[in-house]
């Protein structure tokens, strides 16, 4: 076995986030028995050599993903070689021309169907699918079954919500209605204050955050049905519900007075650090309608219940205040090896997915992870509010289900309309473009 070197690592962030003993102790029980599940896992597989992972998480996000990890290779001896880049869906395209794609990728669901289609990806479901029916609630399986096929783990599965400042915010409590925020945004705005934070910058993928916004817009408006038809390209991006939803967006959150540094300001602020302004004392912004990761990326500033707490997006139609979207890539293999369905087995289970609820990044998928896992008090809320059984009506749409090409043109798209509202028409056009090709 391998010294454990990121143990002490884990085992800091949780010392931060609660600030007691027993917290490490916790930190290290969750990593013991990763460990041995990778173990239970590899016993009398003849397990060798690496596994090689292009994933989309990086900086403090992509370490956390590697201290679990780390708990396959100390059970296992394989070492897990992890890639974490906002580029990986061009990377892994160029990998698979050449003939050589990784072991395993997260990659977007719309993404990952284009390669199930064309044979690329492994079943999953032959080589462990009790591990999956057992861990993983009905919806997630069958959004990650492709013609029958299961083709893929998830490890977070992130819900969007509005993040506030109770100390700056003074709009209504918990509203369920969106009409409520559009009138305190306006107020706001009329007294010189702004109200929301809506960074979009991430390099290739900027503008990728008000896409999401724009999701939640429609999905609260037009519903899980239109919702789905959007993403699997029945609806037109040219159609009336989409329009309303760019419009929305722009009108209300990104508007100039109405969004942290103007329209092109939240251009230029990087997703990384242009959230602080929630935060900051005293506060630049109040609102943030983004995903459960948010605080994540606040950082030690995010004090829960002091200066950042959340409520569900308000439904601009009351029918649609239970519908929610969800972020999350799907972890797929490109090869049936020993080591990459073993990878992926222990990535699924309980165990795993227990042991990266205790870093307190982001919610976990595995159904099957108490909601005291997190050391977070917000995780804990998150987990109990929308990852219940029963509790919301999860459902996909563009966020998740378009192919690489729409999901890039959106993104742009999204920059596009901020550097000029006028353009929204010949956006919308040019995304519509690449779901007829």
């Amino acid at each position: 076995m391998t010294k454990h070197p990121t143990r002490i690592f884990s085992t800091s962030i949780m010392l931060a986030a609660l600030g007691t003993a027993a917290s490490a102790q916790d930190g290290t029980a969750a990593f013991d028995a990763a460990v041995a599940e990778a173990q239970r896992i590899a016993e009398g597989k003849g397990l060798s050599g690496y596994i090689e992972f292009i994933g989309q998480n990086s900086g403090a996000e992509g370490e956390t993903l590697q201290q679990v990890y780390e708990a396959f290779t100390e059970g296992t001896g394989i070492e897990v070689r992890y890639t974490g880049t906002p580029d990986s869906p061009a990377i892994i395209q160029s990998r698979m021309q050449a003939g050589n794609p990784p072991d395993v990728a997260d990659m977007q669901l719309g993404i990952a169907r284009d390669y199930a289609a064309h044979g690329a990806l492994q079943d999953i479901g032959g080589a462990f699918g009790d591990t999956m029916t057992e861990n993983f609630g009905q919806a997630l399986l069958e959004t990650a079954t492709f013609d029958g096929t299961l083709v893929g783990v998830f490890q977070g599965l992130n819900p969007f919500m509005v993040w506030y400042n109770p100390q700056a915010y003074g709009g209504p409590e918990a509203p369920t209605e969106w009409q409520a925020l559009v009138d305190y945004t306006m107020a706001e705005a009329e007294a010189g204050n702004t109200a929301w934070c809506a960074a979009q910058g991430a390099g290739p993928s900027s503008g990728f955050p008000g896409a999401q916004m724009v999701d939640n817009l429609f999905l609260k408006k037009w519903g899980p049905e239109l919702y789905q038809q959007w993403g699997n390209g029945e609806l037109a991006w040219t159609s009336d519900e989409v329009r309303w939803a760019f419009e929305e967006f722009l009108t209300v959150i990104a508007a100039q007075g109405h969004v942290q540094g103007g329209p092109i300001g939240a251009l230029s602020s990087s997703i990384a650090t242009g959230y602080n302004g929630l935060v900051a004392d005293p506060a630049n912004c109040d609102l943030v309608m983004w995903g459960a990761w948010t605080p994540g990326l606040l950082g030690d500033a995010a004090q829960p219940g002091e200066n950042v707490d959340f409520f569900r997006v308000p439904a601009s139609d009351a029918a649609y205040v239970d519908a929610e979207l969800f972020q999350s890539a799907l972890a797929v293999a490109f090869n049936d090896r020993p080591e990459t369905m073993a990878f992926l087995e222990y990535m699924a289970s309980t165990p795993a997915q227990t042991y990266l609820a205790s870093l307190n990044r982001w919610p976990v998928a595995n159904q099957n992870v108490p909601a005291d896992t997190y050391p977070s008090e917000l995780l804990q809320r998150i987990a109990e509010q929308f990852l219940a059984e029963g509790a919301v009506n999860f459902t996909a749409g563009p966020n998740l289900l378009a192919d690489a090409e729409t999901s890039a043109a959106y993104n742009k798209g999204i920059v596009s309309v901020l550097q000029s509202p006028d353009n929204l028409d010949q956006v919308l056009q040019t995304i519509e473009a690449t779901t007829a090709e």
